[in-house]
């Protein structure tokens, strides 16, 4: 079977991109604190307080709180940015696909068996 693909609605890519986005930010966002807590109990972040110091700063420090506000900001322009960029992508296709016509997809569509069913081979009926 072939289908054409000519139209992708901006609105629902913007709807698809920022849900995406946002839970892809949070996990972004939860991954970092999970981090720094076990760079933070180990060490890790004293030693390269440390180390930095050794070229010659008199202090370095990392302050959790001021990295953490300006990463979940620096992540929400992000956010913003790459769905703005689907949403143009979708736009920008949805302009090529008029002036050629589309994209022609096949679609191969297999019967399905009782036999490939496992279910089926169970004893296992619909209800």
């Amino acid at each position: 079977m072939s289908r054409v693909i000519r139209d992708i609605d901006p609105w629902s890519v913007f709807k698809v991109g920022l849900v995406f986005h946002l839970v892809l930010y949070f996990v972004v966002l939860i991954s970092l604190v999970l981090l720094w807590n076990v760079a933070q109990s180990t060490g890790t972040i004293e030693n390269v307080e440390n180390f930095m110091e050794s070229f010659g700063w008199e202090t370095f420090s990392f302050e959790g709180g001021a990295l953490f506000k300006n990463l979940s900001i620096f992540g929400l322009f992000m956010v913003i940015l790459f769905t703005g960029l689907w949403v143009l992508i979708a736009t920008i296709f949805n302009l090529i696909t008029d002036l050629v016509g589309g994209i022609r997809v096949t679609v191969l569509e297999e019967e399905v068996r009782a036999s490939d069913n496992p279910l089926v081979e169970a004893g296992v009926t619909e209800q």
